[in-house]
């Protein structure tokens, strides 16, 4: 199945599309903005904007497989400028609809949503599943909910087949200090530097920590749609607070840490997301084999070597 990527060049992007074309499977089509120093062997790179229809049409043309993870601004930041928020992150994927629409190649589009800011805050802590009620408190989750239903509206009209990822927190590489989303990526890159630790919220917000190659397993095994839509929340089932993941970090590294923080910044973050992803076990087999621990320390057990840390993405 030829297969393509938006957001190839961010922080989960990068990491599928490195896990796919290490599987040997389906040729590659990377949508970028920027291709000066872009190479991955068998892989087609597309210059392109998913603002530009033309682009969208050229590089959807054939494809069976679209994995769209591009979006820019995170749920710290995304309410500066709500009306820039959508022109970013919502009109470029309905100028992908539209060019599928066009194509009449009826792909598979698996979205990349967020398991954290769409649902409904609730008073019982039990972990959320996919039918219960989504009322993001961020425009980064609520224009996340709007694509959701984008898609599924195009795969009841019949032009595409969509899966929805719900993902929990990724983590599992290092990441730019400066950057406002993945907390353990963002710790560890900053302990690296020898640089405090920026933290926004609450350190009792508790969050459901999942690691990259978890990911990209299940986002692989839905790329055979099994039904014209449906939604599948992707984390571990277990709740791990800001204070308990630095506490796990801390142990790991051997001595205290220095935190930077910015509570007035992450006000309007939930204080709790965890996610049932009972539903990816039943119907895909799917279920996370790489715990927090096991995997803040295989993270730290690399810095000897380590992978260059992935600046805040173009998106596109």
């Amino acid at each position: 199945m030829r297969t393509g990527i938006t957001g190839s060049s961010g922080f989960i992007g990068s990491h599928l599309t490195r896990w796919l074309a290490a599987s040997g499977g389906a040729p590659l089509r990377l949508l970028l903005r920027n291709t000066g120093r872009y190479e991955l062997a068998g892989a087609e790179v597309c210059k392109g904007d998913l603002h530009s229809r033309a682009d969208c049409e050229r590089f959807a043309d054939g494809l069976q497989v679209i994995y769209y993870l591009a979006h820019e601004n995170t749920p710290v930041n995304s309410d500066r400028d709500q009306p820039t928020d959508v022109r970013v992150n919502l009109e470029p994927l309905l100028n992908l609809l539209q060019a599928v629409e066009r194509a009449g190649t009826r792909p598979h589009i698996v979205y990349f949503s967020s398991g954290g800011a769409v649902y409904a805050r609730k008073a019982e802590r039990v972990p959320f599943r996919e039918t219960d009620a989504c009322r993001p408190s961020s425009s980064y989750g609520i224009l996340k909910l709007a694509a959701e239903e984008y898609l599924r509206l195009a795969a009841d009209r019949g032009y595409l087949t969509a899966t929805v990822l719900r993902v929990g927190n990724a983590y599992g590489a290092l990441l730019p200090r400066h950057r406002m989303q993945g907390l353990i990526g963002v710790a560890l890159g900053s302990l690296l530097q020898g640089a405090p630790i920026r933290v926004f919220g609450d350190l009792d917000n508790v969050r459901d920590y999942i690691h990259l190659d978890d990911i990209c397993a299940i986002a692989e095994r839905v790329a055979v749609p099994r039904t014209e839509f449906d939604v599948f929340n992707v984390g571990s089932g277990l709740g791990h607070s800001v204070a308990e993941v630095l506490r796990v970090i801390e142990e790991c590294h051997g001595s205290p840490l220095q935190l930077e923080r910015h509570e007035e910044e992450g006000r309007w973050l939930t204080d709790w997301a965890v996610l049932d992803a009972g539903k990816a076990a039943r119907e895909w087999d799917w279920r996370p084999k790489i715990a927090l621990a096991a995997g803040v320390r295989t993270m730290m057990s690399g810095w000897h070597n380590p992978v260059p840390a992935i600046p805040i993405p173009s998106s596109r």
